[in-house]
């Protein structure tokens, strides 16, 4: 269904109450946009040229940000559950996939059916990890998303020699005339050696890419990064890709990526479940961000995350769902609300943040989208209010309601039957 917005023709949109990403909740809300741009943003009194909807008892958000995702292992949904032995988990993707490989048309189709799960939940932005950039950039663009296309680099013993392969193919640009830019994600220090991420960090500079890594997800990946031993050197010797080139960095995995040059102001570090607070230093004098995937967390019983600790320590920790080979969905809505139920003493203003304007500013699309003002993207969600309850209640409440509308560059592209109109 489409708003008047989509001719630039201008339209406000008006509810109960109105949360811009920052400060309180305003009550008696509007928001008005043209052109696929939010021009104005106010309380009821406020006056507007050109059509209005009033959603009622409802709360209008900014759009989700999802900061790390893998959209195109949609396919994987239901197949893999996550478990406690992550290496499990991984020799049981790998299985999967051996099995059943999957060609270009059916990697356009996970994509697209990532999308439409990710827009039903009201997710308009996202950081996406593919490592089939050139089939699922543009598959991304239709889409009019905003958003980083983290084309992944694995290259480690027998396979080293695919680096330039695959730096290359990860680093070309996006497609013309999308908001969803290219960067680089060197997997994780098991699977990419030193060498090979520096060359990524010369690239990412050269290029000014964003980039993601995977860093500290498990507790014995610093047994690799350190010694170049533990679970993850046999499994690379279970793979038959050991071989006795690959280094021992004595260092922790925050700090291996650190001396290799990509710990900067443009990197979102993806999972950092078991971090020092020495690494909690280095993430805050580099700038870098966090993106925290809580629930796929929770399923592989990892020890509690130390979230509010790097955000005292001034880093920017945005929310992730990552994929649903490790989630039940891609709705960052109900991250937020895990988050809430399991920690009640955290602001609520601070949770949402988390998964709009922190996931926002991570993805360097600050100015963009992740807020509601004037300029910015008309990227909104209209949340229903439960009878009696307060706005944060209805937004943060695990079993509150699910998006009414969703609207992706000033376009009601999803539109529950119940919603006034």
């Amino acid at each position: 269904m489409k708003s008047p917005a989509d001719a630039n023709e201008s339209v406000t949109l008006r509810a109960r109450f109105l949360w811009t990403g920052d400060g309180p909740v305003i009550e008696g809300g509007a928001v008005t946009i043209s052109g696929g741009r939010i021009t104005g943003v106010g309380n009821r009194g406020a006056t507007c040229s050109g059509a209005e909807e009033d959603f009622g008892e409802a709360v209008i958000l900014p759009g989700l940000v999802n900061a790390h995702t893998h959209l195109e292992l949609t396919h994987l949904a239901g197949r893999v559950r996550p478990a406690p032995d992550f290496i499990d988990w991984l020799r049981r993707i790998y299985r999967v996939t051996i099995a059943s490989p999957i060609d270009d048309d059916a990697i356009r189709k996970s994509v697209a059916e990532g999308i439409a799960r990710s827009l039903g939940a009201g997710v308009t932005a996202l950081g996406d990890i593919t490592r089939h950039p050139t089939v699922t950039r543009p598959v991304l663009a239709e889409h009019s998303l905003a958003g980083v296309s983290f084309g992944e680099i694995t290259a480690v013993g027998k396979r080293r020699g695919l680096l330039p392969e695959r730096l290359a193919a990860a680093s070309i640009p996006g497609v013309a005339r999308s908001e969803v830019v290219a960067g680089i994600s060197p997997h994780a220090p098991y699977t990419v050696e030193p060498d090979a991420m520096r060359a990524c960090a010369d690239i990412a500079r050269r290029d000014r890419l964003p980039v993601c890594v995977h860093v500290a997800e498990t507790p014995f990946e610093e047994e690799f990064t350190r010694n170049a031993a533990g679970p993850f050197a046999d499994y690379l010797r279970e793979l038959h890709l050991w071989d006795e080139k690959i280094p021992a960095s004595g260092c922790s995995p925050v700090e291996l990526v650190e001396r290799c040059g990509l710990l900067g102001r443009r990197t979102i570090l993806a999972h950092a479940n078991y971090v020092s607070d020495e690494d909690i230093a280095r993430i805050a004098a580099s700038s870098a961000s966090v993106a925290y995937c809580p629930r796929t967390h929770a399923a592989f019983e990892h020890e509690p995350h130390r979230f509010r600790e790097m955000m005292a320590a001034g880093i920017t920790v945005a929310v992730g769902t990552d994929s649903l080979a490790s989630n039940p969905t891609l709705s960052v809505l109900e991250e937020v609300r895990f988050l809430h139920q399991h920690h009640p003493d955290v602001i609520a203003e601070t949770l949402l943040s988390m998964g709009t304007r922190m996931g926002s500013a991570a993805l360097g699309l600050d100015g963009k989208t992740g807020f509601l003002s004037p300029g910015m993207r008309a990227d909104l969600v209209v949340l229903p209010l439960a009878q009696g309850a307060c706005a944060w209640t209805s937004i943060l409440d695990v079993g509150a309601g699910e998006p009414l509308a969703v609207f992706l560059r000033g376009q009601c592209i999803s539109r529950d039957e119940r919603t006034p109109g």
